[in-house]
């Protein structure tokens, strides 16, 4: 069954480290064949399946049941990790022949989730945050053609701890009103400022490519840089950032409820077009290819789009 790809992936993974693992116990303990005997077997006895981008465990009981049920697992990427789940939520109250329990939602940065599908991950759809990669999984026969579909469009915002005043009232919609905010905003001598990897996170490409934008204003501030959107924010809530510039949609998180998030105009960056592709796998069920299409159109329908609206994404630009 599919379901079993996914944890034959996962074994392949934790195999690699432990036969790494069982070269370097036999180095430090070439004299001692019953030691290494005992270290190697205590070694194996405790390796657990190891999920690298994950949201979701899988208990006892369903583990146990996984020859009863279907599943298919949507890859997403971090910053439309919560919508999904709400998207998901929505369609098992829609479809109640359907559990949603059977749609497992793996999240990660865009360029780390497209490394892990070439190179086997058994993911069913891919929910990106830019349209390079979908359109790379389907030039290199890894995606379906036909399942390609702009779900959203992202936005910038800059988070940081409210305040009693105001520091911005109606956003940021020009370079000069960029510029007066970053200027304006000072809690320390040389502030810290949290993005994502620009290298593998579409949100981080495009916020450096506004910071590159106005350098002169952003010289003062020290940059760092967590693995997806979801990182940088946790970078802002430990206290290991002043200013984080985020997804708009991460202003609904409980957790940013004492900070405030701050819009930047969308002609200010590199427009954050988010597409999805089916992935294409050698077998699936029935009730697999059941669940794919019912869950792809219910993306497209206007019940799940004010889903997305409401999540602070634009659609249909």
């Amino acid at each position: 069954m599919h379901h079993s790809h996914f944890f034959l992936w996962l074994k392949k993974i934790s195999l690699t480290a432990f036969f790494s693992a069982l070269i370097i116990c036999a180095t430090y303990a070439y004299a001692a064949v019953k030691t290494t005997s005992d270290s190697s077997q205590s070694s194996t006895n405790s390796l657990l399946i190891y999920t690298p981008i994950t949201n979701t465990s899988i208990t006892d009981s369903e583990f146990k049941s996984l020859d009863e049920k279907d599943f298919i697992y949507l890859a997403v990427a971090a910053n439309f990790k919560s919508t999904l789940q709400q998207l998901v939520n929505a369609f098992a109250l829609e479809y109640p022949n359907i559990e949603k329990e059977q749609l497992k939602i793996i999240s990660g940065a865009t360029g780390a989730l497209y490394a892990q599908i070439i190179q086997g991950a058994p993911f069913d759809i891919f929910f990106a945050a830019d349209t390079k990669r979908p359109q790379l999984l389907i030039k290199n026969n890894h995606a379906k053609k036909d399942s390609y579909y702009n779900y959203a469009y992202g936005q910038l915002a800059f988070a940081f701890q409210a305040r009693e005043k105001e520091l911005c009232k109606n956003g940021i919609d020009s370079q000069n009103v960029l510029i007066e905010f970053i200027n304006s905003y000072q809690p320390s001598s040389k502030p810290t400022l949290a993005i994502a990897n620009p290298a593998i996170a579409p949100y981080g490409l495009s916020a450096n490519r506004l910071i590159k934008q106005s350098e002169k204003a952003f010289s003062q501030y020290r940059i760092v840089k967590g693995k997806n959107v979801l990182h940088a924010q946790q970078l802002l809530l430990n206290n290991n950032a002043d200013l984080a510039i985020l997804s708009a949609a991460q202003s609904t998180h409980a957790a940013m409820e004492n900070y405030d998030f701050c819009l930047i105009n969308k002609s200010l960056y590199t427009p954050i077009e988010q597409a999805m592709v089916i992935i294409k796998q050698a077998q699936r069920t029935d009730t697999q290819e059941y669940l794919l299409g019912q869950f792809v159109d219910f993306i497209k329908q206007e019940s799940a789009q004010s889903i997305i609206l409401s999540n602070g994404y634009l659609i249909n630009e």
